[in-house]
């Protein structure tokens, strides 16, 4: 056998020196095999927790010991050495690094695959699952019961963090609850969009649409896997986009991803690309599609960051806020137009907080959540709530915060 979990045998190496070798790469974590295996593959005849503790467990363990002499060894005082020596020294100095090197792209490089893989078979899933809308003219619209102006609106989605389901003092959250709150939210929608004769609603999904799995707290809250919250989170939402554009002429849709969909519960070691909000979006845009006054809006700075601009000129940046920081998203107009270049933005709308905000243009959403234990035990209190905004052609605003009880 010359090779385990991506470990080659090197030319020469005894099965012992092989076998050492794959037990020293599975205590330090750069390949991911269990004890049994390892006791399979090089037959050592012996129980999994005798192989374990006798190799990893304990100061005097065989991998402490064997740490403790290669250190003693590279310590040893030195003789002045010749040329030779030197080279060789050199050598086998520049052998660690390269060897250093080539573990840690194989740790990287296994676990791209390892994403890779359930991502695929998550997409796989979802494709199984998705039926797509057929659009057909409503009533309402056929019999112009809607009578549409020039006003535009913007309605902010953000922090439903559907999966969670929580009773605390201030709060009670479950999936029932979220439902009822969105079909509410959708109905006042409807009606302020009717009254104020709205022609274009842009629907800003801002991000934490699920509650995802990074935190233990989520995982203790959550009643759904995160495949299903998927599922859930894209069949709500694309009902909401549907039945609004059932009476609404014109809809555009302005998605940005937040930070509790993020596949690794590691921030340090989590990429921004690796999350699963992406999804939703795949979701909804395979069974939108035959919807034919949807237009999905391009993040055109950053795959983070939406930037668009109404018909009365006025430029809107849209993000989940996760990347400001408490306090300093009031300054958020003039970075967020030094960063795009491009852009001189009016207003900035973000999610994240969930505490409805209007401050220096910045227009930071509620949840539809509300408070949860986490916000309990720091006495942050919110009202859950979700941010209409109307313009007029002259630049007039209105701004709703509907709320949610």
């Amino acid at each position: 056998m010359n090779n385990f979990f991506g470990i080659d045998r090197i030319k020469g190496e005894s099965d012992w020196e092989f076998c050492w070798r794959c037990i020293v790469a599975k205590i330090e974590r750069q390949i991911d095999c269990d004890w049994q295996e390892i006791i399979d593959e090089f037959q050592l005849g012996c129980h999994v927790d005798t192989l374990r503790k006798s190799v990893n467990v304990g100061s005097f363990s065989a991998y402490k010991v064997a740490q403790f002499y290669e250190e003693k060894l590279l310590n040893l005082p030195q003789q002045e050495s010749s040329g030779a020596e030197k080279e060789i020294e050199n050598k086998k100095r520049q052998l660690q690094i390269e060897r250093q090197m080539l573990k840690d792209e194989r740790t990287n490089l296994n676990r791209l695959l390892r994403n890779e893989a359930r991502w695929n078979a998550i997409v796989e899933m979802l494709e199984e699952k998705v039926e797509k809308y057929t659009y057909e003219p409503t009533e309402y619209m056929l019999s112009h019961k809607y009578a549409p102006g020039k006003a535009e609106a913007c309605v902010m989605l953000s922090d439903w963090h559907i999966g969670s389901d929580f009773e605390t003092f201030l709060n009670t959250y479950s999936i029932d609850i979220a439902k009822a709150r969105i079909k509410y939210l959708k109905e006042s929608v409807i009606d302020y969009c009717e009254l104020h004769k709205v022609n274009t609603l842009y629907i800003e999904m801002l991000g934490d649409l699920v509650s995802g799995i990074i935190h233990l707290n989520n995982r203790l809250q959550n009643s759904e896997n995160i495949v299903s919250q998927i599922v859930l989170t894209s069949e709500l939402l694309g009902e909401f986009i549907r039945d609004i554009s059932r009476t609404v002429p014109h809809i555009k849709l302005v998605y940005c991803i937040g930070n509790h969909g993020r596949v690794n519960a590691d921030v340090k070691e989590s990429i921004s690309e690796e999350n699963f909000e992406y999804l939703i979006k795949y979701y909804l845009t395979i069974k939108l599609e035959n919807i034919p006054n949807i237009e999905w809006l391009d993040n055109n700075v950053t795959h983070e960051m939406c930037f668009y601009t109404l018909d009365n000129g006025r430029t809107i940046a849209s993000c989940h806020g996760h990347r400001e920081k408490r306090g300093s998203y009031k300054f958020s107009v003039k970075n967020f137009t030094d960063f795009s270049e491009k852009y001189r933005v009016d207003e900035v709308h973000m999610g994240h907080f969930h505490n409805f905000q209007i401050i220096n243009n910045v227009i930071v959403n509620g949840s539809l959540m509300g408070c949860d234990e986490y916000a309990q035990n720091f006495k942050y209190h919110s009202t859950p709530s979700q941010t209409l905004r109307v313009y007029d052609e002259k630049g007039n605003i209105i701004s709703y915060e509907i709320v949610l009880n």
